[in-house]
This record gives structure tokens, sequence and C-alpha cells, in this order.
């Protein structure tokens, strides 16, 4: 009797925790010249060595069926070591498309990025620390920075002065030429007041792990640098002339569980 009325609840955390949820966003392009085709953006965050299928078959799956033109990665894909999941990610994505990633702090924690650099050797990745690189598509530059996470230089709190001078550095050693539209990779979303205050179109961030517990109509109870009843967690942000799109993650950290919170690739076109 107590297993039958269990069965339920148990089904509902393992549906919690391994269904794979798509949110879509489309979002405006600059009409500075022709209109090109749709630029289309998979999101990808805070996997956290977390396994979908041998080889991360369904997570890759789903991510082709977007038919991305890049997949961008905000971070936390370790968590400690072994780190071999992230490591058959990476490499499966980049055979889809080029993968834009930043360090999040579990990648400072688990102290072993340098070997995951290594094994991703000849891969279509790019790991941006602090620099920036342009896409082309239908004669549109995107450009795409990635910001370094400060758990890197032993900031982990009080560490928005430092990322505001590292944010200006990086925007002075860009090249002169103009993009047409400006992406932000940075791993923690709660600077978001920071970021918009740069010429950046759109930030894409993770961390937060939408709460990790959520209840119906709520942003989840907890989340990392932004304590109880946290403000950016999910969704879609504006301010000034700058959307945050939040990711909520794939993985667990520090608890195992999720409740209301499917893990989530994020799918945006932007056009």
């Amino acid at each position: 009797m107590y297993l039958f009325l269990l069965l339920p609840l148990l089904l509902f955390t393992y549906a919690s925790n391994n269904h794979l949820s798509i949110s879509d966003y489309q979002l405006p392009l600059p009409k500075r010249k022709q209109h090109p085709s749709a630029l289309s953006v998979v999101q990808i965050s805070d996997l956290h060595n977390k396994s979908f299928g041998t080889g991360q078959i369904r997570l890759i799956k789903r991510i082709a069926s977007l038919r991305p033109d890049l997949i961008a990665v905000t971070g936390d894909l370790v968590d400690g070591a072994p780190y071999r999941h992230a490591v058959t990610f990476l490499k499966q994505a980049s055979q889809i498309c080029p993968v834009y990633m930043v360090r999040g702090n579990h990648e400072s924690l688990a102290g072993n990025f340098k070997d995951l650099e290594q094994e991703l050797a000849g891969c279509e990745i790019y790991l941006l620390k602090n620099t920036s690189k342009d896409f082309q598509k239908d004669g549109y530059t995107y450009r795409i920075a990635g910001l370094d996470d400060p758990a890197f230089k032993g900031r982990d709190r009080k560490y928005a002065p430092y990322m505001k001078k590292t944010l200006e550095q990086m925007l002075r050693r860009q090249n002169s030429s103009k993009p047409d539209y400006q992406i932000l990779l940075s791993h923690r979303p709660e600077q978001f007041h920071l970021y918009s205050r740069y010429p950046f179109d759109l930030i894409l961030c993770g961390h937060a792990h939408g709460g990790q517990f959520r209840l119906p109509f709520t942003d989840g109870l907890y989340a990392p640098n932004q304590g109880i009843f946290p403000k950016y967690t999910s969704g879609v942000h504006t301010k000034n002339h700058t959307t945050e799109i939040i990711s909520r993650g794939l993985g667990n950290s520090s608890f195992p569980l999720r409740l209301f919170n499917c893990p989530e690739i994020v799918h945006i076109l932007i056009q």
C-alpha cells in the first residue's frame, strides 16, 4: 500500500530531474541593413556532469532538432572530477555547430579545467576568458563576448567592482569595427544591472538553477549570491537597451533534486 502511494511521488521526482524542457524566445534584430534570416541560438547551462542517456544522446538529439547556428554554454558544466559527461557533451555538441562557452564557479572549484581543455583540443569550441569572437551569418556580424567567472580570481564575494573593471577592459580590447548585434555570456545573472550599462543587446546567464525548488507561480526559493526569493533565476529580463535570458540549467550541484523545475534547454531566435 505504501509503495503504491509512493510511486507517483517517485515518478514525479524523476521527471522533474530528467525531463528535458525547451524554452523558446524570439528577439528582434536591429534593422541596420538588409534583414538576414534568423540566428538560431541554443543556450546550455549548469550541466554539473549530469548524463542524459548514453553519450548524452537525449540531450544532443534535442539540441540538434532545434537546428542551431551556434551553441552558447554559460558555465558549470563540471562538478568536480570525473568530468566525462561534460567532455562527452561538448565533443558531441561541437559536431552540430560552433560552441562558445564561459566558465562558472564550479569549473574553478573542480580545479581540473586544464585537463578538460586538453581533451577538447581540436573541437570547434571557443572558450571565452574575458574575450570576444565574431560570428557571421548573411552579412551580419554577431559579436559574442565571454566574461570569465570571478571565482577564478578568488573573488566569489564582493566581486561586482572586479567584474565592472574586467568588462571595461574587455570592451576596450575589442576591435574597432562595430558589430550588428552583441551577445554577452556570463555565468552570474544577478549582475544584470551592471551588464545593462554596456552596449550588449543580449545577455545569457545561468548559475541560479531556476531557484532549484520552485512552487507554482514562483521564481524559486533560493539562488546563490541572491539568497531567498531571488529575482534573477529564469526567463527574460529587460533593462535599458538590453535583454537578459537566464537558463534554469540542466543538473544539480550541492542538493541533488529539483522541484517543479525540469532541466531546461533555451532556444533563441534573433530575427
